[in-house]
């Protein structure tokens, strides 16, 4: 078992080796993306006058962008017979104000992230200070070694959230980033059959 688990990952790495990303002649990562029917393509709460994109919309987007690396520029192909020319500027906008609003939070995260991991580095280094001040009097051993545990989640803490979960924020900052600058372009359905049947 163990050995057909080892060849079913061998040929699924070779596949997934080959299977290239397609670009576009700029060297953008295309997603395609085939709307049959626009009724729920923008969202039906939206701020003011800028429309957003449905969730739905947003999540194949995202899904789509899993096969290549955040920070590659990309290229979406929206191929469809129901939307109209008057729509399309106003699809694109809306994706980008989507993505817009995603990126304003993902800043906030960001910045958040950095207060907190400063303040429970400034908890950790305190507390230690604590524990040599208590180490050297030779006082209270056992509060002593509470408190050094205490130091040490602190400091991991800091260390978790600016090193760790802050480069989960920035993948998502620049994925977000590249869909916002997006080249989005639109065709007629029958451009996507023609281009399957080649």
């Amino acid at each position: 078992m163990i050995k057909s688990i080892k060849e079913l990952k061998k040929n699924m790495d070779a596949r997934l080796h080959r299977e290239e990303v397609e670009r576009d002649e700029e060297g953008r990562a295309v997603i395609e993306m085939t709307v049959m029917s626009d009724e729920d393509f923008l969202s039906d709460f939206s701020v003011g006058r800028r429309p957003t994109v449905s969730s739905e919309v947003a999540e194949f987007l995202e899904e789509s962008a899993r096969a290549f690396l955040p920070a590659e520029p990309i290229r979406l192909n929206i191929y469809s017979d129901c939307i109209t020319e008057e729509k399309q500027e106003g699809y694109s906008a809306a994706l980008k104000e989507y993505y817009k609003r995603h990126y304003e939070e993902n800043r906030r995260d960001l910045r958040r992230n950095a207060w907190i991991s400063l303040i429970m580095a400034i908890i950790g280094i305190v507390a230690l200070t604590v524990v040599i001040t208590l180490a050297v009097f030779e006082k209270l051993p056992v509060f002593s070694e509470a408190i050094d545990i205490f130091a040490w989640v602190f400091l991991w803490e800091a260390v978790d959230l600016f090193f760790l979960e802050r480069a989960v924020l920035r993948a998502k900052r620049n994925r977000y980033l590249r869909l916002i600058d997006a080249n989005i372009v639109f065709y007629p359905k029958t451009e996507e059959q023609e281009k399957l049947s080649q």
